[in-house]
């Protein structure tokens, strides 16, 4: 597995948004020309996913449809995107005429990587071999239906396991699923009584998985190698009027998990994490946006494999615009001071091995013209101690912006173009 895992993100669908990412000045000419992922005459839409591998290799994964068509059947696509710079054909993986949405990927230390998405009301998945090439056939997951909200981690030797809620005799339920390198499916895992909410997903250098997810009012983790533990509640003794949401999972080399999330209701939403050592000890919930914070529906967290994280969060500011706020988190559990970072929203962010980062968001740039707003996409680097780079703007028309790290400092971006036909476009940097 890599570095971090940023899971549970749900995506946006109002358009006209910009994407934002900030770097120091003398690192911007390091930056790769931005390139079309998606193919020519075929239209994207918001939720394209990278996964970078230990050698820098990228699997480039979006849904789109083909504009020469009748109909406009979207269809789940990848390609590779290799470390020296050659891009490998673009792969099909979801049969024609299927409904499909929201694909999410990961890859393991050599490439050979998981993709899974919702597919016509379950959870289905497929392998795809470090060279593109497709493994298998596409697998349902899901026992029932229907199915929502699949994410995936992938051990650093290949083991793909899949997690999302399903709907059983009317309840939801928590499910879990290994999906091997092969291709072939373990058996269905049953966590427990769930949600609608997205679940979050990392494991750690050793193949332990953590699994975090809204189990009614409260937020729950469990961890699944050779056997499954019990049952972690993680947000005793947070009271949430509103019910809570948007759940992240960050995890280190030797397994301890940082589990971050948004309360609702109350005076004010707000951002907290949960830190679950792996020998079990679980320290009090901390809240990671102020008390004073009127905080927006989004947050990116990453975590390097000494267990430092970065948390980056969205909040409404005097004028109720939408702003970036960011803060470190320290493996012992101490929160940095608080850095704006300016306007912008949909951030996701990445941390190297040793807690190199890089912030990646969208900002919403009002005009005095039709169509009145443009969306830009953009960078931020991140030092291992906390510290916010300069911002480099790496287009005027893009948005939903999401970035991978390889071992040390560089990073894969991938965003959709903002306007038609919407063409998926990466850069790797700096």
């Amino acid at each position: 597995m890599k570095r971090r895992v940023l899971a549970g993100v749900s995506v946006a669908t109002a358009a006209g948004i910009a994407v934002t990412a900030t770097v120091t000045m003398n690192a911007q000419a390091a930056w790769t020309s931005a390139w079309n992922v998606s193919p020519s005459g075929w239209t994207a839409d918001d939720s394209p996913r990278v996964s970078v591998d230990r050698q820098g290799d990228a699997l480039l994964t979006w849904r789109a449809c083909d504009l020469s068509t009748t109909y406009c059947h979207y269809r789940i696509q990848t390609r590779v995107k290799s470390a020296s710079g050659t891009t490998g054909a673009i792969r099909t993986l979801s049969p024609e005429g299927a409904s499909v949405t929201w694909p999410e990927a990961d890859s393991d230390d050599t490439g050979d990587s998981a993709v899974v998405w919702e597919q016509d009301g379950h959870v289905v998945g497929r392998r795809v071999a470090a060279s593109g090439s497709l493994v298998g056939t596409v697998q349902r997951l899901s026992t029932s239906g229907p199915a929502t909200g699949p994410v995936v981690a992938v051990t650093p030797g290949g083991t793909a396991m899949a997690a999302w809620t399903e709907i059983r005799d009317g309840s939801w339920y928590a499910v879990a699923r290994r999906l091997k390198v092969d291709g072939t499916l373990g058996g269905p895992i049953t966590l427990g009584s769930g949600s609608a909410e997205k679940p979050a997903i990392g494991v750690d250098r050793n193949g332990q998985f953590v699994v975090a997810w809204v189990r009614g009012s409260e937020v729950v983790a469990k961890r699944i190698k050779d056997t499954v533990s019990a049952t972690k509640v993680l947000t005793s003794p947070i009271a949430s009027y509103g019910g809570f949401g948007m759940v992240r999972v960050g995890v280190d080399r030797d397994g301890d998990a940082v589990v971050s999330y948004r309360s609702g209701g109350g005076t004010r939403p707000q951002v907290w994490t949960s830190r679950w050592s792996r020998t079990g000890t679980l320290a009090s919930p901390l809240r990671i946006s102020a008390s004073t914070d009127n905080v927006g529906f989004h947050h990116a967290l990453g975590t390097d494999l000494d267990g430092d994280s970065v948390v980056v969060w969205t909040r409404y500011n005097s004028s109720k615009k939408l702003e970036l706020v960011g803060r470190r988190l320290s493996a012992g559990g101490t929160r940095s001071t608080t850095t704006t970072l300016g306007l912008g929203d949909r951030p996701d962010l990445a941390l190297d091995d040793d807690g190199d980062g890089m912030l990646v968001f969208h900002t919403v740039v009002p005009t005095a013209t039709i169509p009145y707003s443009y969306t830009k996409s953009s960078a931020r680097l991140i030092s291992r101690s906390g510290t916010f780079g300069t911002t480099k703007t790496l287009t005027s028309d893009g948005r939903v912006a999401q970035v991978d790290a390889r071992p040390t400092a560089r990073f894969t971006v991938i965003w959709q173009q903002a306007s038609h036909p919407y063409t998926i476009k990466s850069v790797t940097g700096p």
